[in-house]
């Protein structure tokens, strides 16, 4: 298998007040709620490569906003690309081996447990409960078969659309997701965003929000910290 969902890495956050920089890895990003039952107004996410001093010279923009709702978390990605393909045909295939695709992980902080969810260019959707691996480069990883990990009704609704640039993905994401009955201020989270940019030819460009120094998605300790506020 090539680098699979158990991979990923990268931080550049903004705020509603500004940028975010590593000065502030300890702080909690204050995640608004939503007035409109969108992202529109949410604190705003940049995917790069931390794992290297310089970024590749095919990555292109991403932008991620997160707000949330009592239902539910709500996520806008406005992302840049060349190149928009994928041969997914169906939801909870291996979407990162298919071709363009937008991740999220999200964990309840102080959980071990966390979800990974895709969605494809065309929609098409994966969704995954892990029960607190590591990643490939984290210390006492543990593989977790796929089939094990996959959540056979995906439990998330999304779009997404072409755009000028690129592509579109909206995502809302219930509480049930996470089992609990509703969000609420204060809850604070752990999130990490990221992307498998494909192309026909050669490897697919990885980014992410996360501050990983290594190419390991899985590593929920180097997530952002945030937290739901009024």
């Amino acid at each position: 298998m090539k680098a699979c969902p158990l991979f990923l890495a990268g931080l550049a956050i903004a705020t509603l007040a500004g940028c975010a920089t590593s000065s502030t890895r300890s702080m909690k990003i204050p995640i608004p709620q939503s007035t409109d039952a969108t992202a529109r107004q949410g604190a705003v996410f940049q995917l790069r490569q931390p794992w290297q001093r310089e970024p590749d010279a095919a990555l292109r923009p991403s932008l991620v906003r997160l707000a949330w709702s009592p239902k539910a978390l709500l996520v806008e990605a406005e992302i840049t690309d060349d190149e928009v393909t994928t041969k997914a045909t169906a939801d909870n295939q291996k979407m990162w081996e298919l071709g363009d695709v937008f991740e999220a992980f999200l964990q309840i902080e102080g959980n071990r447990d966390y979800v990974e969810l895709h969605v494809t260019p065309n929609n098409k959707r994966m969704h995954l409960h892990l029960p607190g691996v590591g990643g490939k480069a984290s210390d006492g990883a543990v593989p977790v078969p796929f089939e094990q990990m996959l959540v056979r009704h995906v439990g998330f609704r999304s779009t997404a659309t072409r755009t000028p640039t690129g592509w579109r993905v909206t995502m809302s994401i219930p509480a049930s997701v996470f089992r609990v009955p509703v969000f609420h201020p204060g809850l604070a989270l752990r999130v990490s965003f990221c992307r498998y940019d494909a192309a026909a030819t050669g490897e697919p460009v990885l980014s992410t929000t996360a501050d990983h120094p290594v190419i390991a998605f899985h590593r929920p300790h180097e997530w952002t910290p945030a937290r739901l506020v009024e």
